[in-house]
C-alpha cells in the first residue's frame, strides 16, 4: 500500500477520491486551502492527516515542502482554480495556482523519485471537428483550459525513463460529493428539475461533451496510483459523450414533467468536443455509473435535505470565491473558522 498525498483533497472531486483511496488500505495526506472547508474530511477513518494551507505557500518554504512531501510515494495534484468561470475572476491567480505552483510541485517530486498523478481537463480541446484521441490537436479557448494544456505540456517534456508522470484529462464531471458543486451541468439540470421542475439550456445546447461521474473519475486516479503505466503518458477519462440538448429526455425519465427553457447567452459557448477513451479502456478503466443514475442520485439528495441549502452560493465556486474575495479583509483565521461552521452544517444533515 502507498502513501498518498492528495492535493485539493477537500474539494468536489478530492473529496469522493480520498474514502476510495482508505478503503484500498493506502494511508493519505491532504493539501487544502480550505475555501469550502475540510471538515468532511475530519471524520473519516482511518484519519486523514490535514496540510490547511496554500500550496503555493508551502511551495515557497522548504521547510514545509520536505514535511508535506515526507515519506510520500505518489502525489496526485487535484489543486486548481477549477472551472471556467472561476478562472476568469483572476486570471493571475489562476496561472500561479494552476501552472506555476503545479509546475514547482511536480519538479520538487522529480527530484525525490515521488510519482506525479496529475487532474487535467478535456477542456483543452475546446472546439473540435469529430472524436478527439490523446494524440489530437488542443485548442484551449479559456483561462481555465489555457492553464492546463500548459502544465500538460510542461509535465510531457519533463518525462523521461525514471521519472514518468501521468495526465488524466477528466470529462465534464456530475454526482453526489460530500463537497457539493452545482456548477456543472448534469448538477445544474438536476437542481433545476429537483426544485423548479424546468431544465435550463443555455444556448442552442448543441455542444458535446464528455461526461464522467466523479465517483468513475476517483476510481481512475486509484486505478493510476496503484497501477503505474509505462505506456502513456496522458488518458482522457470519460464516460458518455452527449449533447447537452440530449440531456432533457434523460431528465424527462426521472420527471416526466420537467419542462425544457431555452435561454439565450449573448456571448455563447463555443467549446464543443467530444473524445476518445481507447486508451482509458486499454489501461482496464470502466466506469460504471451512467448519466441517468448519477442525475437520480442528486434529485433524490435535493428532495430529502441530504444537500443542505442548494440554493447557497457556497456551491458555486465562482459566485463563492467573489464571496470571500469581498470578505478577504477579515482576519484569516476567523474566515476559516466561519467556513468550518458551515462545512460541519452541510455534512451533519
Amino acid at each position: 500500500m502507498s502513501k498518498v498525498l492528495v492535493t485539493g483533497g477537500a474539494g468536489y472531486l478530492g473529496a469522493v477520491l480520498i474514502p476510495k483511496l482508505l478503503v484500498r488500505g493506502h494511508q493519505v495526506r491532504s493539501v487544502d486551502i480550505g475555501y469550502f472547508g475540510v471538515e468532511h474530511l475530519r471524520g473519516m477513518r482511518p484519519s486523514v492527516e490535514i496540510f490547511r494551507e496554500d500550496i503555493r505557500a508551502v511551495l515557497a518554504d522548504p521547510a514545509e515542502l520536505d514535511r508535506m512531501l515526507k515519506d510520500i510515494d505518489v502525489v496526485v495534484h487535484l489543486a486548481a482554480i477549477s472551472n471556467d468561470p472561476s478562472a476568469e475572476l483572476n486570471a493571475r491567480l489562476t496561472e500561479e495556482v494552476n501552472f506555476e505552483a503545479s509546475r514547482d510541485l511536480a519538479m520538487a517530486c522529480k527530484e525525490r523519485g515521488i510519482r506525479f498523478i496529475f487532474s487535467s481537463s478535456c477542456s483543452v480541446y475546446g472546439e473540435a471537428p469529430g472524436e478527439v484521441d490523446e494524440e489530437g490537436a488542443t485548442n484551449p479557448l479559456t483561462v481555465y483550459a489555457r492553464s492546463k494544456v500548459n502544465m500538460d505540456n510542461f509535465l510531457v517534456d519533463q518525462a523521461d525513463a525514471d521519472w514518468r508522470p501521468t495526465i488524466l484529462r477528466n470529462g465534464t464531471l456530475f454526482g453526489y460529493s460530500p463537497r457539493m458543486r452545482f456548477d456543472l451541468v448534469i448538477n445544474i439540470f438536476s437542481y433545476c428539475a429537483a426544485l423548479y421542475g424546468e431544465l435550463r439550456v443555455f444556448g442552442d445546447g448543441q455542444q458535446w461533451r464528455p461526461f464522467l461521474h466523479v465517483a468513475d473519475c476517483a476510481r481512475a486516479f486509484v486505478h493510476f496510483v496503484e497501477n503505474p503505466n509505462r505506456d502513456h503518458v496522458m488518458f482522457n477519462i470519460a464516460n458518455e459523450n452527449m449533447r447537452v440538448v440530449d440531456l432533457i429526455g434523460i431528465f424527462q425519465t426521472i420527471n416526466p414533467a420537467c419542462v425544457p427553457i431555452h435561454v439565450k447567452l449573448e456571448n455563447p459557448d463555443t467549446r464543443n468536443y467530444h473524445v476518445s477513451t481507447a486508451r482509458m479502456r486499454a489501461a482496464g478503466i470502466q466506469p460504471r455509473i451512467d448519466i441517468r443514475t448519477g442525475a437520480e442520485e442528486i434529485v433524490e439528495a435535493i428532495v430529502t435535505g441530504r444537500i443542505a441549502d442548494p440554493e447557497s452560493i457556497f456551491y458555486r465556486n465562482a459566485k463563492w470565491l467573489k464571496e470571500l474575495t469581498e470578505l478577504g479583509a477579515r482576519d484569516h483565521r476567523g474566515l476559516i473558522g466561519m467556513l468550518d461552521l458551515m462545512a460541519a452544517h452541510r455534512v451533519v444533515r
